[in-house]
């Protein structure tokens, strides 16, 4: 059995010939070669994000001024598109998972991931799978177009309340406060209803 070759970390000579093995480096070249990989990783950093930023308009919704008359009107469609509940990992979402809103009705099709307090007896849909006609909606908005918009179902007693924030260029966000399982949040986008 042979033994394990040793490899020499420093110049060597061999007969007349001299090789070198893992060159040492010098305080400042190891300096110089950090800085690079860190602005390497810095420029990686500003070009991307705008690229991932909820800035521009989303995919598939109106003009601005469209899903701001939409939203006034109370006749818009939230989409999700990324669900985040409470605990664990936030899930994208395949699928059409939405919430309709017009003046007098509330449909709402997603999904639920997250703690539940109380056991449910017989239940095999999500609980945020529902429609209601009896509910209150309260709007906001400020100078920059994001609307504020909570809906409180008044004959559906598993959800509290859907608290939205719409933008004019799409991006939406939801959060869900519901009454025996833990909270979970939704992004998505917002267009004008059917």
């Amino acid at each position: 059995m042979h033994p394990l070759p040793v490899i020499p970390r420093y110049p060597v000579t061999l007969t007349t010939k001299t090789y070198t093995f893992f060159k040492p480096m010098h305080m400042k070249q190891q300096f110089n070669s950090l800085l690079n990989c860190c602005l390497f990783a810095g420029m990686l950093f500003i070009f991307i994000p705008p690229g991932c930023s909820p800035a521009k308009q989303a995919t598939g919704t109106g003009s601005n001024e469209e899903i701001a008359q939409a939203i006034s009107t109370d006749n818009w469609l939230f989409i999700a598109d990324r669900a985040l509940p409470q605990r664990g990992r936030s899930r994208n979402l395949t699928g059409q998972y939405e919430v309709h809103c017009s003046k007098d009705t509330i449909v709402s099709y997603l999904p639920y991931f997250g703690r539940a307090y109380s056991a449910p007896v017989l239940e095999t849909t999500s609980p945020l799978d529902f429609k209601t006609t009896d509910f209150s909606i309260s709007k906001e908005q400020n100078d920059k177009g994001r609307w504020s918009i909570t809906i409180r179902p008044k004959d559906y007693r598993e959800v509290q309340s859907f608290d939205f924030i719409l933008f004019n260029n799409g991006s939406a966000q939801l959060n869900v406060q519901l009454t025996n399982r833990s909270s979970i949040s939704f992004n998505g986008f917002v267009r004008p209803g059917k």
